[in-house]
Order: C-alpha cells, then structure tokens, then sequence
C-alpha cells in the first residue's frame, strides 16, 4: 500500500466539540456523504444558509448568485477538510491519530471564508465590502454549530448502517512480513514478543517473524480486525469475543486464543465490536 492509500485507511479517532469521540477512517467519508441522510442535512444547512443571508449577500447579487455561492462554499470547504485530515492521517504515529474536529474545521472555514468573500466582491463588481465583525464571527459559529450537529446526531447512525452492511475490503488481500507472504484471510492473530511477531494462521499453525508490530497493522486495513493490546493484533474473521473475569477484559476467539485487552482500550474494543459484527462462526457479517 502507498502511503496515502495507509493514510486513506488508517483509523482516526475524532472528537466533536464537547469531546464526543467517534471512530472512522478517511476512506468511510465519500461513503458517508453519498448517503440520503447526508445529502438531505447538507441541502437544508444550505437552505439555511440562503434564508437567513448571514452576509448580506443578497443585498449584492441574485438569489441564484447566492446559491451559487453556498455551493462553491460548501465544495471548497469540503476539500480543504478532508486535505487537512489526510495530513494528519499520513504523520507518523503509532497509535490512532486523535483529532479535535472544530480545529481543522476552523482553519477549513477561514480558507472557504477568503475565496466566497472573493467571489463575492467579483459578482457584485467590487461593492461588497466583508464585515469580519459581527458578520463573519458570526458565521464561524453557525458552521461549527452546523458541523457539532452533523457529528454528534447523524453521523453515529450512519457509519454503523455504512459498516453493518459493508462486506470485508478487497484492495488489502495479502499481508508480507519480511520474506513471508500470507492471505489476511489464513491469519487469526498476530502477537509481538520484543522484536519478533507469531503469526498464528486459522489452521493452527504459527510462523516467527522478525519485525515490529506497529509497522505491520499500519499496513492492514481497519476493519480487517482490531488491536486490543499493544502486543496483540486479532482478525475480524477469527470470530473475536469480549469476556469478563473479574475486573480483567479478555477477547477470545474460534482458534483458541485468549488474549488481554488493555484497560485503556476497552472502550475502543467495544466499540469496534458493536460496529464490526461477527456471526457466531466468526464469518464477518455483510
């Protein structure tokens, strides 16, 4: 995988603006904004937009100009967004990138700003003068209050519909670790002691590796399976359950395997599971 295309499937961990967090990776975002849920919030903010005419714009062009304008706006606005998540995806990391989503929203929101106000002044031949205070202020807020709702009320809803009924990714079928070559479909675990790896395959067999674990799952996409441990990786189709004995949390699987789930990562497993759900013979649901 190219670096982008690691960056493109690498999981983020992203947080709204009263610390909400929610899972998701920058592949799952044209699915997102492909669904009617979407496009239904994305056409009324629109809407909204244009009634309310927070930068008096209509004073200055055509309500067809003006909804032009929102358009571009919300276009521009997209791809700076997304721009800035990928950066962030692709910085070297170990663990998920954590993202405060009002900051790249922010910065996002003042590119969109500069090029609408631009666009503005040349439809209106040079008139439109933009007003920073209270204005544009104002606006920010609107759009963050905008995005706060996207996040928090839809979004949830519509990546679990997305990955209930999303089959296994076909671009990642094979997985190199040195010299060794194997089908991530043959792969119930993989376990790092030091600087070596056990790959235990589903049949029961295991192979030795030389190499680091962090390097090894940036290489697999995320719904292949999860890391419960720093140690551990497990397949999605190995069938992984969550367990209790006393107050340690352990994930089994078909093949056997009994394997500890960090303290600080059982939110996150939990997660994982309820939005990767397994049959009870470990086959991955579709």
């Amino acid at each position: 995988m190219t670096r982008i295309q690691q960056a493109l499937c690498r999981e983020m961990h992203t947080f709204d603006a009263l610390w909400h967090e929610i899972h998701l990776t920058l592949r799952e975002i044209p699915l997102i904004f492909t669904r009617r849920e979407s496009v239904v919030f994305l056409c009324l903010a629109g809407l909204t937009l244009i009634a309310l005419d927070p930068h008096d714009f209509l004073d200055h062009i055509t309500i067809i100009e003006a909804a032009f304008v929102w358009i571009f706006a919300e276009g521009i606005f997209a791809v700076v967004y997304f721009a800035i998540l990928l950066g962030i995806a692709m910085l070297p990391a170990k663990n998920p990138q954590r993202v405060y989503l009002p900051i790249p929203s922010a910065a996002a929101f003042a590119v969109t700003t500069v090029f609408t106000e631009s666009l503005i002044g040349a439809l209106s031949n040079g008139v439109y003068i933009p007003k920073i205070w209270p204005d544009i202020i104002a606006f920010a807020a609107v759009a963050q209050l905008f995005e706060f709702l996207f996040v928090r009320y839809l979004l949830p809803d519509v990546l679990a519909d997305i990955r209930k009924n999303a089959p296994l990714p076909p671009t990642q079928s094979m997985l190199t670790i040195g010299d060794h070559t194997w089908s991530i479909d043959d792969i119930a675990a993989i376990s790092s002691n030091q600087h070596y790896l056990r790959v235990d395959l589903c049949d029961g067999t295991q192979t030795t590796v030389r190499a680091r674990i962090s390097d090894v799952i940036d290489t697999i996409e995320p719904d292949r399976g999860l890391q419960p441990h720093r140690s551990w990786w497990v397949a999605r189709h190995a069938g992984p359950a969550l367990i209790s004995e006393g107050r340690k949390r352990w994930l089994t699987t078909q093949h056997g395997h009994k394997i500890p789930v960090a303290r600080g990562r059982i939110d996150e497993v939990e997660k994982w599971l309820d939005t990767h759900p397994v049959h009870s013979s470990g086959t991955p649901e579709s």
